[in-house]
């Protein structure tokens, strides 16, 4: 997996140098050897950034912990026991029995807030309290199988949610830990006793898992228990809980995500039975609140039959009437059964009437007049009524869990208002279509009761008071019927809710630790890519003459191969005359033979970027194998701030430069042999504490006109040019300037200042030498041109881009 990210994200970088090179169609040779360069350099920093980053991404993710998820599939129908009732699903709760049914109203309730909160009460002994079980590496939350249980009496509020350090000291005593108002305080109790303090009432009981046996093992193990406020796990499983309604289909499914699957289960399973449960409540009410209403008519009717029916008997004994005849039988009969339904029809108009009271007074929106009943033929208005209570109740439960400004919110109060002002305009309609009917009523009335009033006296009053008899007895006959109905309607209230998929552990969803480990590896890959990047750019080294080759315009002379300590070893030519260094040191002055076109004098300035790069060595080595030549040479140390030539070569500097300038000694005094034959040197003498401005005197000129004069070479060792400017001013008085760059120094930047330098200086006769190469590569370089000893016409290895093909004056 690494060596493909790796493949991937190394191609946009290969592209992107290969495009950097100008007036490049294709990828050519030189192309490849970038690409080969940048591999054989870089190829390591991916193989140890990757494995860090693996590591702390496998680290990072077993410090996670996981999150499982639990669902329960609830389906929601309209079915129904008994139809033939009072108050049905089909009429009153559920509408019109469609197959498909909106749940959204319903996943509102779900995941209302009053919902959860009765779910967590109901379960407040099982989730009040979290036990933790501290280990070396990290702390993992348990829910069972733990060695003791807490019930929590009372407790201060801010101890809510303050994890606190439980310990077993032995089978009879805990100590309980934990930091409040800043102090740490330590509460010792006993199990199976409270605790009672200031601070809480609890009560640890052991599990069937400790005992004495046990004890020991228990008592090494350290343990956490953090204290729940009900707000505050209403909250948190509020943020987790999820209701899905699949397209389509009366299935609700509700998830819910935690770091331990039981607990999720179980609270998914309590939830549920809690949802169907209040699903039965409003019905349930409803019907009981109409069985009351019904109770309390019947309670009035009954002793208003009672009173008639006394009357009527007095009436009777008083006035020896027995019975009445055929024909006042038969008046009495018709009369008696308008009364009863003009008793109905005003019982409907009161039940009109006190609903629309309640539309208008809107008081209480969870009450609902239970007269409603007496308009239940009415199946428009039931169904409004029905609708209208609904949307009601949801209207609450959104109350408890959303603002009042939410969009949901005003979208039902306008549905409710509309639906409350059709209902008004069909109750007055309603209530004056039975007023027309009870008119038409008391006229067959008034004909019957002027027919009745042409009996004797003793009998119409008879007729009266049997007719309030009867009327009572209907009345309570039909109430008798309702009451009946509506307990059978009880009965048959089943919730449309149904569980078809009881809670079960759905296992791990989160996190995905595989994808969080292969993000870290791609993040090392990328990061890899860059420092690569970077330090191709900004720090990466030449290393060959090739390399310096694409990067330079001028011409360069040599390189040296790599040698340890090469700054302890002096005349290295002399010591090691066969190695591949003394010999990289003869090609040099064969190609400076070519740069001079064997000028019989030559004053040549050694100079690098920063120390340690090597011109002191070059200056010391390219001086003796000159010498060596039979041409009389001497090296002049002006690099007045640290000398190295009279430490490399092991000479006392007592005298030099800064004693002839400061008058002490003669030039003839200054200058000193060497131990190579033809080889003399002027070391810096005594380091003066104005070395710069000794560099600019004019005194400078006679040593540098003398030993022009005197000998055949003359090498110039000074300061730094990256870091001093003495190199700079003194090149006005060389014939040859050489720059040497070692490879653990020599980046691209190095080389654009010195080329800076070289423009706006004007300087001529500049040319590079590569110090330091390896030793491989030097094989490479003897093996591809013989020894060394020139590379066909002309001299060195050649200019670099854009430079002339001739050697300057």
């Amino acid at each position: 997996m690494c060596k493909n990210r790796a493949k991937y994200l190394y191609l946009p970088l290969l592209y992107w140098i290969v495009n950097q090179k100008k007036n490049a169609q294709i990828i050519n040779v030189d192309d490849l050897k970038v690409i080969w360069r940048l591999i054989v350099k870089n190829w390591y920093i991916p193989l140890v950034i990757v494995p860090i980053f693996y590591a702390i991404g496998f680290f990072y993710a077993y410090k996670l912990t996981d999150i499982y998820k639990a669902s329960v599939e609830l389906l929601k129908s309209n079915d129904t026991y008994y139809k033939n009732n009072l108050i049905t699903e089909g009429n009153f709760y559920g509408g019109s029995g469609q197959s498909y049914i909106d749940n959204s109203n319903e996943i509102r309730k779900i995941q209302s807030y009053d919902l959860m909160h009765e779910t967590v009460a109901k379960l407040k002994d099982r989730l009040q309290v979290s036990y933790y079980l501290i280990g070396r590496v990290r702390t993992t939350e348990q829910f069972s199988g733990m060695p003791f249980k807490i019930s929590v009496s009372a407790i201060s509020e801010s101890l809510y949610e303050t994890p606190m350090l439980f310990s077993i000291l032995n089978y009879d005593e805990f100590k309980i830990s934990y930091k409040h108002g800043g102090t740490e305080i330590a509460k010792i109790g006993r199990f199976e006793e409270e605790l009672i303090d200031t601070d809480f009432r609890l009560k640890v009981s052991r599990e069937a898992n400790l005992n004495r046996a046990t004890i020991d093992g228990f008592v090494k193990s350290g343990y956490q228990i953090i204290i729940h406020s009900e707000a505050n796990l209403v909250s948190t499983f509020q943020s987790v809980l999820y209701v899905e309604n699949p397209d389509y289909t009366n299935v609700l499914v509700i998830s819910l995500e935690d770091i331990i699957p039981e607990r999720a289960v179980l609270v998914l399973d309590t939830l549920s039975q809690v949802y169907i449960n209040n699903s039965l409540k409003d019905k349930i009410d409803i019907n009981e609140r109409t069985i009351a209403y019904i109770d309390k008519q019947l309670d009035e009717i009954s002793a208003s039959l009672k009173d008639v029916e006394d009357t009527m008997q007095n009436y009777k004994s008083k006035n020896a009437i027995l019975d009445l005849g055929w024909e006042q039988q038969d008046f009495f009969t018709k009369l008696t059964s308008y009364d009863a339904e003009k008793s109905k029809l005003k019982l409907k108009i009161e039940a009109l009437n006190d609903l629309e009271k309640y539309i208008i007074e809107d008081k209480d929106p969870q009450f609902l007049p239970p007269s409603v009943f007496l308009v239940d033929a009415d199946q428009f208005l039931s169904g409004t009524i029905a609708e209208l209570y609904k949307n009601q109740i949801l209207l609450n439960n959104l109350y408890n869990s959303t603002k009042e400004v939410n969009p949901t919110i005003i979208d039902l109060k306008q549905s409710i208002k509309k639906l409350k002002q059709n209902m008004l305009v069909y109750i007055n309609n309603s209530r004056n279509a039975t007023y027309k009917i009870m008119e038409n009523i008391n006229t067959q009335i008034d004909a019957y009761v002027g027919s009745i009033r042409k009996l004797p006296e003793k009998q119409r009053n008879m007729f009266g008071i049997q007719r309030k008899v009867d009327v009572n007895e209907q009345l309570y006959t039909f109430l008798l019927q309702n009451r009946a109905s509506t307990k059978i309607a009880k009965a048959s209230i089943i919730s449309e809710i149904k569980v078809i998929d009881t809670p079960r552990n759905l296992g791990v969803i989160k996190p995905d630790k595989n994808k969080i480990i292969s993000s870290f590896v791609t993040v090392g890959l990328a990061l890899a890519v860059i420092f690569i990047i970077i330090r191709f750019l900004f720090f990466t080294t030449i290393e060959t003459v090739e390399e310096l080759k694409e990067k330079t315009f001028l011409p360069i002379l040599s390189d040296l191969p790599l040698v340890k300590n090469a700054s302890s070893i002096g005349f290295i030519v002399e010591s090691e005359p066969n190695s591949f260094i003394a010999e990289s040191f003869r090609t040099m002055r064969t190609n400076l033979s070519y740069a001079t076109l064997n000028a019989p004098r030559t004053t040549i300035l050694i100079t690098s970027n920063g120390p340690g790069e090597g011109k002191t060595f070059t200056t010391i080595n390219l001086g003796a194998v000159l010498a060596k030549g039979g041409k009389k040479t001497i090296m002049l140390e002006l690099d007045l701030h640290k000398p190295r030539i009279q430490k490399a070569l092991e000479m006392n500097a007592d005298i030099g430069v800064s004693t002839f300038m400061s008058g002490y000694n003669t030039i003839e005094e200054i200058i000193k042999p060497t131990k190579v034959e033809n080889l003399y040197t002027i070391l810096s003498g005594p380091i003066p504490p104005n070395p710069s401005e000794i560099i600019l005197s004019e005194r400078i000129k006679e040593i540098l006109n003398y030993v022009k004069d005197n000998f055949d070479y003359v090498l110039i060792d000074t300061p730094p040019a990256g870091l001093l400017s003495d190199a700079i001013y003194l090149m006005q008085y060389s014939s040859i300037n050489l720059f040497v760059m070692n490879t653990k120094f020599a980046t691209k930047r190095i080389l654009n200042l010195f080329h800076k330098e070289v423009k706006d200086n004007d300087i001529k006769n500049v040319y590079l030498i590569l110090n330091g190469v390896k030793r491989r590569r030097s094989r490479y370089y003897y093996s591809r041109y013989g020894y060394g000893y020139g590379y066909g016409y002309g001299y060195g290895y050649g200019y670099g881009k854009g430079g002339s093909s001739k050697a300057a004056d």
